[in-house]
């Protein structure tokens, strides 16, 4: 089972996970040729390899699957796990592991980039993403609900399918936390949001915009932490993903295609993390966020200088990064 402990000197709170060591990777599997899907628990035909299926999208009843969702096998959190609150001392104190963890395998094909991947199918990842971010918010004992991909093996990568995962946690953590205090505290003193602020201005200069629809805006940011950060911000104003309509996840998985297939034609299928970032349970109606997409590229290593004081170290402006994704062509 996992538990969470507290961290006094900063604030957060630590998971611990034994089951994660446990976890499978494409590098300890028997050799296999190279299209050779068989040793794959998420390919069709090896459902009986994963946990209990949680959701699907399919082709009519009973038809095939386009989209599969199934609690992960290692979890870091677990609704198996306790929720109780335990103080053993004033700088000891933990919680029980209780959260979710599922795994989202956005499409039948092993192989295929999410980039490279028809509209049609990365609006349907987009349509499961939403209902299962729902139906975990309506889960009292959970706080936060993240969203995210992981891109080869240098994001954390374990599995080769292309798959998404959500991790549902009884505690709002520290970097969201933050986010929102900083957000909060502009709206105090502007009555506007940050992000849309944001989002005018870099409207406006359009000098670090790669892609934009009448829903949704793709930029690199002016203070980007990474080389080739990229976020997606909506037009409408929401807290939450939870809160987007479901005729709104088109142009967002067109505008998603289009970033993912720049960013692989510019940088050679490069390893990267993306996020859904969210306001946490509660403030879903709050007008001090809005939810947006972060794309982090993994081409360099945080060392002792970012690690020990939190400063990012950026080798590329944004521009120059932008520059040269607007001459990548995009996936046909």
């Amino acid at each position: 089972m996992s538990l969470l402990r507290y961290d006094p000197t900063t604030n957060d709170w630590i998971v611990f996970s034994s089951e994660r060591s446990r976890r499978p990777h494409d590098t300890a599997l028997p050799p296999a040729p190279p299209n050779d899907a068989s040793q794959c628990p998420f390919c069709p035909g090896h459902e009986d390899r994963t946990p209990p299926e949680l959701f699907a999208l399919r082709d009519g009843p009973g038809g095939a699957w386009s989209v599969r969702v199934f609690a992960n096998k290692f979890p870091v959190l677990s609704p198996e796990s306790g929720h109780d609150h335990v103080e053993e001392g004033r700088a000891f104190r933990r919680l029980g592991g209780y959260g979710a963890h599922e795994i989202v395998v956005e499409s039948p094909d092993h192989r295929t980039f999410l980039g490279h991947q028809p509209v049609d199918q990365i609006d349907r990842v987009l349509r499961t993403l939403l209902a299962r971010f729902n139906t975990l918010v309506q889960d009292t004992r959970l706080r936060a609900v993240v969203v995210f991909k992981n891109h080869g093996a240098a994001a954390g990568t374990s599995l080769q399918h292309p798959h998404w995962q959500i991790i549902a946690t009884p505690v709002v953590p520290r970097l969201m936390r933050i986010r929102h205090t900083i957000a909060t505290d502009y709206f105090d003193r502007t009555g506007r949001c940050v992000y849309c602020d944001l989002l005018e201005d870099e409207r406006a200069a359009w000098a670090r915009v790669i892609a934009a629809n009448d829903h949704y805006t793709a930029i690199l940011p002016y203070a980007s932490h990474a080389p080739y950060q990229v976020r997606i911000l909506p037009r409408a104003h929401r807290a939450s993903f939870g809160r987007v309509p479901e005729e709104e996840l088109r142009p967002l998985a067109a505008i998603l295609r289009e970033v993912l297939s720049r960013l692989h034609a510019a940088l050679g299928d490069p390893a990267f993390n993306l996020t859904i970032n969210t306001a946490p349970r509660g403030d879903e109606h709050k007008p001090y966020y809005l939810w947006h997409i972060e794309i982090i590229p993994r081409l360099t290593t945080p060392a002792g200088f970012e690690l020990g004081c939190g400063m990012s170290i950026n080798t590329v402006l944004p521009e120059d990064a932008t520059d040269v994704l607007r001459q990548a062509a995009p996936a046909a």
